[in-house]
C-alpha cells in the first residue's frame, strides 16, 4: 500500500489501527497553521492588501475546493469545446504542476487550435499569450479558484459527488483546500460524478450547496469513458475490455472513481495500482508494473490520458508484452449543460460589448 493510500485511509477514518490513529492525530495537529495561513490570505484579498488583475480578455475559471480528482481537466475541455463552437479563440491558462501532465494533455487534445499557457502566475501567462497572439478572445483557467490574483467573469467550482467535502477537514487532515464557506465566492457550482451516488445523496449535496451559497448547483455532470486509446493512438470501443482480466495503474486525485469505472467495463480488475496525483513515473517503475501485470495474468493495463503523457516517452524504446490502454474521457451533463453553455456566450458578449 502506498503512502498516499495510507494517508487517505487515515483521513477518511477507515484506518482504526494504532498507526492510523497516530497519523490522524499528527495531521490534525497541523491543521491550525494551514487554516491560519488560508484565512490570512483570504483577508488580504478581501481588504485589497493583495491585488487582483484583469487578464485583458473575458475569463472563465474552473476550480474546486479539494485537492485533485473533481474533473477539472475534462470540464475545461467541455468549456473550450463550447467556446470554439461559438466562434471564440480561447487560451487555456494553468499552473503546469510538476511534470506538466495536464498542459501536455490539453496540447495533445487541441493541437494548434487552442493555445495552452502553463505558468504558476496566470496574470503573467495571460500577458505573454496576448503579446504573442492578440487574436485570443477569452481565457479559461484550469484549476483557477484559488488563484485569486486573476480576475474572472465566471467562476465555476466543481464538487465531486463521491467525496464532496474532502472528508470534512482542511488539509492536511482532510482534502479541503479551503473551508466549505469559500464556495460563496463562486458564481456557480457543478456537481461532478453525479452518477456514482444514489439520488438521495445527490439531493443532500444540493441542499448543502444551497445552504452555503443561497442557490442550488447549476448543473450535474458525469465523467464518461467514451473509448479506449492504445499505445499507437488507435481508438477502441469500451467493449473490448468486457471479457478481459485487467490491471489499472493511475496517479490521479480520485483513484477510487477510476477503479469503479474500470470494474464496470472489465471482466475482472485483478489489481489497481494507485500512485499520488501528478506522480512522476520512472522507466524502472513502469517495467515493474508490466511484470506485475504479466505475473497476475492481466490481459491489459488501463491508465488515464493524464498518466500516459508521462509513460509514452519512458516506454518508447521498450517492448511491452501487455497491451496498454488509456481511457478517453468526456464530461456529460445530466442537467444544466445547455444553461451553462448559454451562460458562457452571454458573459463573453456582455464583457466584449462593455470594452
Amino acid at each position: 500500500m502506498s503512502l498516499r493510500q495510507r494517508a487517505l485511509l487515515a483521513m477518511s477514518g477507515e484506518d482504526h489501527s494504532l498507526g492510523g490513529r497516530c497519523l490522524r492525530a499528527a495531521l490534525t495537529a497541523a491543521v491550525p497553521a494551514y487554516a491560519l495561513g488560508n484565512a490570512l490570505r483570504s483577508a488580504y484579498f478581501a481588504t485589497g492588501v493583495k491585488r487582483t488583475y484583469a487578464l485583458g480578455r473575458p475569463t472563465m475559471s474552473v476550480g474546486n475546493l479539494t485537492t485533485g480528482g473533481t474533473g477539472k481537466t475534462p470540464m475545461v475541455g467541455w468549456v473550450v469545446e463550447r467556446l470554439l463552437k461559438q466562434g471564440h479563440r480561447p487560451c487555456i491558462l494553468l499552473r503546469g504542476y510538476r511534470g506538466g501532465d495536464e498542459a501536455i494533455e490539453h496540447q495533445q487534445r487541441w493541437g494548434g487550435s487552442v493555445r495552452v499557457e502553463p505558468n504558476p502566475d496566470r496574470v503573467v501567462a495571460a500577458k505573454t499569450a496576448l503579446e504573442d497572439d492578440p487574436s485570443i478572445t477569452c481565457f479559461v483557467l484550469d484549476d483557477g479558484f484559488q488563484h485569486r490574483r486573476a480576475q474572472r467573469d465566471l467562476d465555476l467550482v466543481l464538487i465531486d459527488a463521491t467525496n464532496p467535502w474532502g472528508y470534512g477537514h482542511l488539509l492536511p487532515r482532510g482534502l479541503m483546500r479551503e473551508p466549505k464557506s469559500a464556495i460563496k465566492r463562486a458564481d456557480h457550482v457543478v456537481v461532478t460524478r453525479s452518477d456514482l451516488v444514489p439520488p438521495e445523496g445527490l439531493k443532500q449535496i444540493d441542499r448543502q450547496v444551497e445552504t452555503v451559497t443561497g442557490k442550488p448547483p447549476i448543473a450535474h455532470a458525469e465523467h464518461t469513458w467514451v473509448g479506449l486509446v492504445d499505445a499507437a493512438g488507435e481508438v477502441h470501443d469500451l467493449t473490448i475490455l468486457n471479457a478481459m482480466n485487467v490491471m489499472g495503474v493511475v496517479g490521479i486525485g480520485n483513484p477510487a472513481a477510476f477503479e469503479a469505472t474500470l470494474t464496470e467495463h472489465s471482466g475482472q480488475v485483478l489489481h489497481c495500482e494507485a500512485q499520488p496525483d501528478h506522480h512522476g513515473y520512472t522507466r524502472k517503475q513502469l517495467l515493474r508494473f508490466m511484470d506485475l501485470a504479466t505475473t497476475a495474468g492481466a490481459q491489459a493495463i488501463v491508465t488515464t490520458e493524464k498518466d500516459w503523457v508521462k509513460w509514452a516517452s519512458l516506454l518508447e524504446d521498450e517492448s511491452v508484452g501487455v497491451p496498454i490502454y488509456r481511457s478517453a474521457l468526456a464530461m456529460r451533463f445530466r442537467d444544466g449543460g445547455e444553461e451553462l453553455a448559454g451562460l458562457l456566450g452571454r458573459l463573453i458578449r456582455a464583457r466584449s460589448a462593455s470594452e
